[in-house]
């Protein structure tokens, strides 16, 4: 049982590594558009932008409770 848990703990670490470059590359898309958009363009494309950066930060914070959860079954 202890091996199960340890290699879901390996799986959620990779998913959460895939899901922080995803954000990273969300964020300095913003920064960047941010940077270059007119008035039209903010306000039509960067509320998406900020959505999308809003979902992957959630799954990250998901999956670090799922993490957390696992390591202190460990524990016990």
């Amino acid at each position: 049982m202890e091996e199960k848990i340890r290699e879901e703990i390996r799986s959620i670490e990779r998913r959460m590594e895939w899901k922080l470059e995803s954000l990273n590359k969300a964020v300095e898309e913003f920064k960047e558009s941010a940077a270059s958009y007119d008035a039209y363009h903010i306000t039509t494309f960067l509320p998406g932008k900020i959505e999308e950066i809003a979902r992957c930060k959630a799954e990250v914070e998901k999956l670090a409770e799922q993490k957390q959860m696992l390591e202190y079954m460990l524990g016990k």
